[in-house]
This record gives C-alpha cells, sequence and structure tokens, in this order.
C-alpha cells in the first residue's frame, strides 16, 4: 500500500511525481492558511493539504518519515526522493504564485512567518521540527491507517492532529519550503539562514517522524503479544 503493489517495485518517474505532488498539496494548504486572519481558522484550514496527501497516498516527506521507521514501507532513498521532490512542488507553486495578484495578499503574513523562522536557533528549529512530525506521524497512523478512507472518524482525527501542530507553530519542513520560496522570491535573504532552517527543522522532522513510527510499531507488538 505504501511502497510496493503486490511486491511490484514502484517506478522511479511515479515515486518523484508522486513526490512533486505531495508538495504542491502542502503548498495549497499553505496558500490557504496565508489568506485567513485568524490563526485557529487558518490552522483547520492548513490540513487541506495533508488530507489530500493522506488520501492519495503521495510522498510527503513528514508521511514517509513514520511509516520507514513503523513497517519498512519505505527505503532511506525514498526519504531523500521525497524530501527533494516536495522542495520541487513547493518551489513551483511560489513560482507560479509569483506572477499572479494572489501573491501581493500573502506577503505580510509570510513576513510574519518567515523572518523569526530565519532569526530563530538551531536548537529551538530542531525542537519544533520534533514535536511537528510528532504531530503528522499520529495524524498518519491514527487517521491515515487505522480509520477507513473518506469516513468521518479520519477526518476528525486528520484535521485535530493538522490543526493542532500549525495552531502551536510547529515546524513543518515542507511547509517552511514553500514559506521560504515565496519570501526568497521577493524579499531576498541569506542562503545561509536558509540552509539552517532547512537542516535542523528537517533533522526534528525525522528525529520525530522515526521516533513515533518505532514507538507504535513496539505498542502493537506489545499489545498483540498481550493477546496470546
Amino acid at each position: 500500500m505504501y511502497h510496493k503493489r503486490k511486491g511490484q517495485e514502484i517506478p522511479m518517474k511515479e515515486k518523484w511525481i508522486s513526490s512533486i505532488m505531495a508538495g504542491i498539496y502542502i503548498a495549497m494548504g499553505a496558500m490557504v492558511y496565508l489568506s485567513i486572519s485568524d490563526k485557529l481558522a487558518a490552522s483547520l484550514f492548513f490540513a487541506t493539504g495533508i488530507l489530500l496527501v493522506l488520501n492519495l497516498h503521495n510522498r510527503l516527506f513528514t508521511r514517509v518519515c513514520p511509516l520507514f521507521a513503523y513497517n519498512g514501507s519505505y527505503r532511506p532513498g525514498d526519504l531523500f526522493i521525497a524530501w527533494i521532490g516536495n522542495g520541487i512542488g513547493t518551489a513551483l507553486v511560489a513560482i507560479l504564485i509569483h506572477f499572479t495578484r494572489f501573491e501581493a495578499g500573502i506577503l505580510g503574513r509570510i513576513e510574519e512567518i518567515v523572518i523569526p523562522k530565519l532569526a530563530d536557533s538551531p536548537v529551538s528549529l530542531t525542537i519544533l521540527g520534533l514535536f511537528c512530525a510528532l504531530f503528522v506521524a499520529f495524524a498518519v497512523f491514527v487517521g491515515g491507517i487505522r480509520q477507513k478512507q473518506g469516513t468521518f472518524a479520519q477526518i476528525f482525527y486528520v484535521w485535530l492532529f493538522i490543526t493542532a501542530f500549525v495552531f502551536c507553530g510547529f515546524e513543518h519542513i515542507i511547509a517552511d519550503m514553500y514559506y521560504l520560496s515565496v519570501y526568497v522570491l521577493n524579499f531576498g535573504t541569506s542562503i545561509g539562514d536558509v540552509l539552517k532552517v532547512l537542516l535542523f527543522v528537517t533533522l526534528g522532522n525525522v528525529i520525530g517522524g522515526i521516533a513515533a513510527g518505532y514507538f507504535v510499531q513496539n505498542l502493537e507488538r506489545e499489545s498483540h503479544e498481550n493477546r496470546k
């Protein structure tokens, strides 16, 4: 379901398309988030991108990480493809939006969001990325796997976990790729600051996602052994 179809290796082309589309979906959710002034309402609607990813089984980096640890349905190389492909998708959306009137309406919010990230410390970025990854991983496990696709329960749990991390301001690397792309296109900034955000938020997302995957795997194993 997550990596192979009936034992057949998924073609590399499909992996890249799936990864790029995941980045586009997250950018779509981020655009809605930036368009709404109320923080809670904006956080609620950011989840549209994640819901698309989970229902279409796209290779979102923060989905691939926990599943890599949980059941080995992805390989280390898939993490790389997802990260790069997601980034391409978010950058593509940012570039396209740059030539529309829509962009002017979100630049104020972009500055509010990106400037604190660029000024933040590596430790803070890593920890905020870790907590984001935990919320996304549990959205994947509780909403994306345990609930039937398209049901109210699935939508509720995904919306709950995703809204929570966005409202708290935790760091999602793929959303950050979109915000940074828009910011750089309009204001420019130090490449060192951009790389700092990308590196340490990615690190936090990887740690949190893999830790959540192993935790859920071990919890299920213990539960299964106790029922014997």
